[in-house]
């Protein structure tokens, strides 16, 4: 069975068990077989399959590792996979099975057909006592994302976590998940309302979930209660038809929640969170047809975050409040004492006091700034000046890339000038573009501190961090595992 791998001989075909010798004795080999099978099950099945050619003791051990990691990449073709599949979990029987790992890779010559080889042996997986179950779907250049893979769910009393991606789950005839913890469900689409409601709470000790809603749900009202959830993460695709959608989220211990690209819903409530709770605003309000009534509804989402104490906004959403605030004014964040935000260098100098209005008790503000093309300096900042610049901003953190025009020390100069209650501020500047400001000017902007009482000012550069992976790999970053 271990030939299926097509690299595996390839690779370690040069080895033997030489290599785990000392002094003519093999000390490897010489561990007792159960504690040799629980080092084979850190590594994925294709480097486990490889040490079958080490000697003839470890020929088979590969095989009684309860764990089952692949990637279809690895095979000559997807029959091929589906096969060593089937004949891995023939051999481990039905009761053995801890861990299913699987990515489905797709090119631009997968057809229907393929796809839905996959499906008889996800069929055979026993989910009774599998801890962690995950199916990912990876699509490359010119590959067609039209069908998913279909599975079902049931019974699975071990399962801790669950991740499936690009995955068309069947309606639940019968569904326990007593023991999961983390569920991530990204580009998955769900066959009703009432079937998303029972895949949450079917798993009463659920801490982390994450949704990504696909363009293709059935989904239209999500109600997300769970007495134990803290962390959730909602993501909103374009959808096709964007109007008639609701939330409705009753998570007493609820600490963190992400809301994520397009937003596209009729009402947006939360009846109960933890009262230590975080939010963070990364999305893009889009008012299609009736203007007046999706202004409503997004008052009516930020709304609930009046009284949140910790917020990360999106250079998307403070574009947004900056946007609205002459026609029809957000709600206050009167909770906020601490908000981390990304804004453009460049974008309108009103924009900032703006947002900073909409935070009136604010203590702690960072900011990571970027800039865009094409470029447009600022001006002089707005003569408004928010209450929490007077009255309670105490911190301020900066990152920053070096401008031509030193715009980002113009923004340290504002605070310093206008912020009475400041204590701390630190302006950490990144000289990657190569870029440098004239001489001089950073010890005129300690003085300029000095001038204004700032107690603390600190300039650091930004320390990037090293890339650990080989010459000629890239690495991508992934939202969805």
């Amino acid at each position: 069975m271990e030939k299926l791998f097509y690299k595996s001989q390839r690779r370690l075909g040069a080895y033997s068990s030489s290599s785990v010798r000392e002094g003519g004795k093999d000390l490897i080999s010489s561990l007792p077989e159960p504690l040799l099978v629980h080092i084979l099950s850190f590594l994925t099945t294709e480097h486990a399959v490889w040490t079958s050619v080490l000697s003839s003791g470890w020929r088979h051990l590969w095989k009684w590792v309860p764990r089952l990691e692949l990637d279809s990449f690895d095979f000559t073709n997807d029959k091929v996979c589906v096969d060593f599949i089937h004949k891995f979990l023939a051999f481990q029987g039905k009761s053995y099975l801890r861990e299913f790992k699987l990515t489905i890779d797709h090119d631009e010559f997968d057809r229907d057909s393929e796809v839905s080889l996959y499906e008889p042996c996800l069929g055979r997986v026993d989910m009774r006592k599998l801890e962690r179950f995950q199916v990912q779907n990876r699509f490359g250049r010119g590959a067609f994302d039209d069908f998913r893979t279909r599975l079902t769910l049931s019974a699975c009393e071990a399962l801790v976590c669950l991740k499936l991606h690009f995955v068309s789950l069947n309606e639940f005839e019968s569904l326990s998940l007593p023991c999961l913890k983390i569920m991530f469900l990204e580009d998955v689409v769900l066959p009703s309302d009432a079937a998303a409601e029972a895949l949450i709470s079917s798993s009463p000790v659920l801490e982390v979930l994450k949704i990504c809603l696909s363009r293709d749900d059935f989904v239209v009202a999500l109600r997300v209660c769970s007495p134990s959830l803290k962390s959730f993460t909602l993501k909103r695709v374009e959808p096709i038809y964007p109007h008639g959608h609701s939330v409705l989220i009753d998570a007493p211990k609820l600490e963190y929640l992400s809301l994520v690209d397009y937003y596209h819903f009729r009402s947006f409530e939360i009846i109960s969170k933890a009262e230590s709770f975080k939010v963070d605003v990364d999305v893009e309000f889009e008012l299609l047809t009736d203007y007046l009534a999706e202004k409503k509804i997004v008052y009516n989402l930020l709304d609930n975050f009046s009284g949140v104490k910790d917020m990360t906004m999106s250079w998307k959403t403070l574009q947004f409040i900056y946007s609205s605030h002459e026609t029809n004014p957000l709600p206050k964040f009167h909770g906020l004492t601490r908000l981390c935000a990304t804004m453009r260098l460049n974008a309108s100098p009103e924009l900032l006091p703006v947002v900073l209005e909409s935070c009136p008790n604010l203590k702690h503000l960072t900011l990571e700034l970027f800039f865009d093309y094409p470029i447009r300096w600022l001006s002089e900042f707005s003569t408004l000046l928010p209450r929490c610049l007077v009255s309670s901003l105490e911190s301020v953190e900066m990152e920053s890339p070096v401008t031509e025009v030193a715009t980002e020390l113009d923004l340290a100069r504002y605070f310093m000038k206008n912020s009475t209650t400041l204590k701390k501020l630190v302006l950490r500047l990144d000289q990657s573009s190569g870029e440098q400001h004239k001489p001089g000017v950073l010890e005129q902007l300690k003085k300029y501190s000095r001038r204004f009482g700032s107690s603390q000012f600190e300039v650091l550069p930004v320390v990037l961090t090293p890339n650990p992976l080989p010459p000629g790999y890239v690495y991508v970053k992934s939202d969805s595992f």
